[in-house]
């Protein structure tokens, strides 16, 4: 990983926290010692951009290679030298989106928090009984929770027809949880929880809502 400011250091805790084993190069002496001292993992005092630095590193080892800096030309170097030097794959954070077509141009894979932001806004859903417990895919997938209504006839999920991509992932009902299959019957009053496309949020609620009208 080079960087090791505030996202960085985040990752670096949160990636050592979950098992991997992590190393860190960040130019600066103070951050560096900080992410040293308070999470488990290998840290190098040094510029990300020196191959030597990487080498250092063993970056020809790294399954990830991950350019955080607050500078979108030095997650660029970065991480096309740890392509050159070995890395299996590499993900840089872009800083400004006006920067994007150099990275796709160089074949840089990148995550920006203002495009998820922007995502968020622009598609938030605004229906009382649908909450949205989570982004998923990069932003482009809903991991959402749906009341079932009072006006919703006992039936099994295997005659509804809802908007795809779908995916019923629980459901429950009288405060049991399970996993649903085609001869599950939802009931008013249930609440299930599916994956689908953010842009169908409001049609799986729609179809939902009013799934009654045509159930058998």
């Amino acid at each position: 990983m080079i960087g090791g400011g505030k996202v960085g250091s985040y990752l670096a805790r949160s990636l050592s926290k979950a098992g991997h084993v992590v190393t860190v190069i960040e130019d600066t002496e103070r951050r560096a010692r900080g992410i040293s001292e308070s999470a488990d993992v290998l840290v190098f005092h040094g510029d990300g951009t020196d191959v030597e630095m990487l080498r250092s590193a063993d970056v020809e080892r790294a399954d990830w290679a991950l350019g955080v800096t607050g500078l979108d030309e030095v997650n660029l170097v970065a991480c096309q030298l740890a392509q050159t030097l070995g890395a299996k794959r590499t993900i840089a954070r872009l800083n400004n989106p006006a920067n994007r077509p150099t990275f796709d141009a160089l074949g840089i894979p990148v995550v920006a928090v203002t495009d998820l932001m922007v995502k968020v806004i622009a598609q938030e859903v605004e229906v009382p009984d649908l909450s949205r417990i989570a982004l998923i895919g990069e932003g482009q997938l809903s991991l959402c929770e749906i009341e079932i209504p009072e006006s919703f006839p006992d039936t099994p999920l295997s005659s509804l027809t809802f908007p795809q991509p779908s995916i019923f992932v629980t459901v429950v009902s009288d405060g049991r949880v399970s996993v649903p299959r085609a001869d599950t019957r939802l009931r008013p009053g249930d609440r299930i929880t599916a994956v689908t496309s953010v842009s169908m949020e409001k049609d799986l609620h729609h179809a939902i809502m009013h799934a009654g009208e045509s159930a058998p």
